[in-house]
């Protein structure tokens, strides 16, 4: 996961505070980072390690029949001041499994972009 700003987001003109939200399938939720924030200047790109991840989940998956996952991706930057402003917001759907796919997570003038890989391999157990 990247992330890129190329807008200054702050009032003052200091950093954008960012995270992500993800709506899973029901009632399940996660947030990255679960604490704080990512604080970046205009111009400057976060790259996350390789272990790092948005959303993890485990599904049983019966074979022959197709499984599909949607995800509700959500960037949003934080102001003490005002509610947080979401940034950019998309649904994907994942075919279990799946090749690892490379997606792009933008706002609509193009000034935040992440960079989001998503993987959905089959495990056995």
């Amino acid at each position: 996961m990247s992330l890129k700003t190329l807008k200054d987001y702050d009032i003052l003109g200091w950093r954008g505070e960012f995270y992500f939200k993800v709506d899973g399938p029901k009632v399940f939720k996660a947030r990255f980072p679960n604490k704080g924030t990512i604080k970046l200047q205009k111009n400057q790109e976060f790259t996350s390690r390789a272990d790092m991840s948005l959303w993890s989940q485990f599904k049983t998956v019966k074979v022959g029949k197709p499984a599909i996952e949607k995800l509700k991706v959500i960037l949003r930057e934080m102001d003490h001041l005002k509610k947080d402003e979401t940034v950019a917001e998309q649904e994907f759907e994942i075919k279990l499994p799946s090749k690892t796919q490379y997606v792009i997570l933008q706002d609509e003038k193009e000034n935040t972009k992440a960079k989001l890989r998503i993987q959905a391999t089959r495990t056995r157990y």
